[in-house]
């Protein structure tokens, strides 16, 4: 199949999943199973589309996305805009949702990296205006809302938040209920009801010692995000405010090389903030600062190390989200996700931090293996590593990027 095949083939997907109605328009994850808008989601469809030639899409979308933002500056995770949600424990649980369109939970920032990819692709400097504010409204949010004592990383309060639902580092910090059968999903939406029952307070949540995770993977798009910003504050004019957001995401990406750093294993893990302590179960979250701009040169060759290991991240079809040689490799299971399985979103991070560090030749082996997985099994939600076959949902948004890489 050639690139632009595949890109013609892209196209067709992303138009086949988009919904549009009065005052809305965006790329649904899958048309069944995930028929809303989800913040991280919709920001890779953007990038998508930017990079396929289609910019006023991206726009769209990111707009719709922006514009459900809640006041304080939490952009929810899932957004139904129909007035209705599809499944019964989202019917259940979003009566404890603050407004009954719109999760109170969030995801990794992708939105400030997708505006970015939007203002390369069209230089609209109309767009760029309109959703600078939304985008400094939530990275001064997660700044303040979401950084418990003095650190300067941000804080996922639910699996969910982290993108990562099932990944395995969560198992023990998800209580007894998460052993039993199904118990994972039972353990999430408790998990939800009560934060919401809080308020999300910082005191009641530590007092109560409830799930509580600066996770590598949100932090590393946490710092990508407010490098993003700061360029496109630039870009507009806003000079002080630039230098503002810029610095922070300097001191994110300090901490996240300091605090997360583990060097036995030169990876990079998660930490429960209840106790302080690194949850050192690996998985492709440990990657991720390969994506970061001051990264050392030895750290990254620590990480790429690990990245190309045949016996850990490196199988026929890399990235799987769990290294081979865990405990937790799981690479068939279709009960939990995220547990070895090799997913697209996760392989364009890596592919981007290595193509801006030079390495060319990895990016682009991990992008002929993604193109190389939708030839053999479409656009699926994920893939075996070991044998390419699709898994999850078909027709599934964000593997696009496959396409775009």
């Amino acid at each position: 199949m050639t690139d632009q095949s595949l890109q013609d083939r892209a196209k067709r997907l992303l138009d086949e999943n988009a919904k549009r109605g009065k005052g809305y328009y965006y790329t649904a994850p899958s048309k069944t199973k995930y028929p809303h808008q989800w913040s991280w989601d919709s920001s890779f469809h953007a990038i998508a589309n930017s990079r396929l030639g289609r910019a006023d899409l991206a726009k769209e979308e990111i707009v719709t996305l922006l514009a459900k933002m809640l006041p304080d500056g939490t952009l929810p995770h899932i957004i139904s805009h129909e007035g209705r949600v599809n499944t019964m424990p989202l019917r259940l649980f979003r009566g404890y949702w603050p407004q009954p369109d719109r999760s109170p939970l969030i995801q990794p920032p992708v939105a400030a990296l997708a505006v970015r990819e939007i203002w390369q692709h069209s230089e609209d400097i109309a767009f760029l205006k309109e959703a600078l504010p939304y985008l400094e409204k939530h990275f001064d949010w997660l700044g303040t809302a979401r950084c418990f004592g003095d650190s300067q990383l941000a804080s996922i309060l639910s699996p969910w938040e982290s993108g990562l639902d099932h990944k395995p580092g969560f198992d023990k910090l998800m209580g007894s209920l998460a052993k039993v059968p199904f118990g994972r999903y039972l353990a999430l939406y408790r998990s939800e009801m009560r934060l919401v029952r809080t308020g999300f307070d910082h005191a009641e949540i530590a007092r109560k010692g409830y799930f509580n995770v600066r996770e590598v993977l949100f932090n590393t798009v946490y710092a990508l995000g407010l490098e993003a910003l700061a360029g496109l504050l630039e870009a507009a004019g806003g000079g002080p405010k630039a230098d503002r957001f810029r610095a922070r995401g300097e001191l994110v990406e300090i901490a996240i090389l300091k605090d997360c750093f583990d060097p036995a294993s030169g990876l990079y893990y998660d930490i429960d903030v209840r106790t302080g302590s690194q949850v050192l179960v690996p998985s492709v979250s440990c990657l991720m600062p390969l994506a970061l701009a001051s990264t050392p040169g030895d750290r990254r060759g620590a990480l790429i190390s690990s990245l190309t290991d045949p016996k850990g991240f490196w199988p026929r079809y890399p990235v799987p989200s769990v290294p081979l040689n865990s405990r937790h490799f799981r690479p068939r299971s279709r009960l939990y996700l995220w547990r070895g399985p090799t997913w697209i979103n996760t392989n364009w991070f890596l592919c981007e931090g290595l193509g801006r560090h030079g390495r060319r030749d990895l990016a682009d082996e991990i992008a002929r293996s993604s193109r190389e997985l939708v030839e053999l099994s479409g656009f699926r939600e994920y893939y075996n590593p070991l044998s390419g076959e699709g898994g999850g949902q078909e027709d599934f948004g964000w593997s696009t990027l496959a396409a775009v890489m």
